[in-house]
């Protein structure tokens, strides 16, 4: 069972949604390699620590091959340099990696860089990060001051049914 209190990080300010949803604003739909994806780490640390999580398991995890889709240049390594050695011994599907590996994990998909995975704790923890700087985290209690948190970061923490990126959603 996935987690039950999910929230949708984001930069986007949900006022600029149309009546579908999608997002109408003026923001760009990559990172910007500095505050503002920072404050996304700090958001996601913020709820990370209210669910007492340390440790996070890499699920599917994936790189890129010849075919791209994101809107930035693949990076040397599929963005793993130094996270993993070349061979990438160490991420794979059931991997455990603490919080500070799981963040610059998640700089790496931000930054779409070419590698990807949903980043987990068995039924009470995950993180997904999703196209166009979406970030969804999901803990098996509310969170409350993490969701805060995330809005005195600037971002917004929009309370979600469920994680798209959810291996039970797919």
């Amino acid at each position: 069972m996935p987690p039950a209190f999910v929230h949708r990080i984001t930069k986007y300010d949900p006022a600029d949604r149309d009546e579908h949803g999608s997002y109408q604003g003026v923001e760009e739909a990559v990172s910007d390699h500095g505050p503002v994806e920072a404050a996304y780490l700090e958001a996601v640390a913020a709820f990370a620590e209210a669910a007492g999580i340390d440790r996070l398991e890499i699920r599917e995890p994936s790189v890129t091959g010849f075919v791209r889709f994101g809107a930035q240049p693949a990076a040397e390594g599929h963005g793993l340099s130094g996270l993993f050695p070349a061979d990438l011994t160490g991420y794979h599907d059931g991997a455990e990696v603490f919080l500070e590996v799981a963040l610059e994990l998640i700089r790496v998909m931000l930054r779409e860089q070419g590698a990807w995975c949903r980043l987990e704790a068995g039924d009470v923890f995950a993180v997904h990060v999703g196209w166009d700087q979406y970030v969804y985290v999901g803990s098996d209690r509310p969170c409350a001051g993490a969701a805060v948190r995330t809005r005195e970061l600037g971002l917004f923490a929009e309370p979600m049914e469920a994680s798209p990126y959810a291996a039970e959603q797919r």
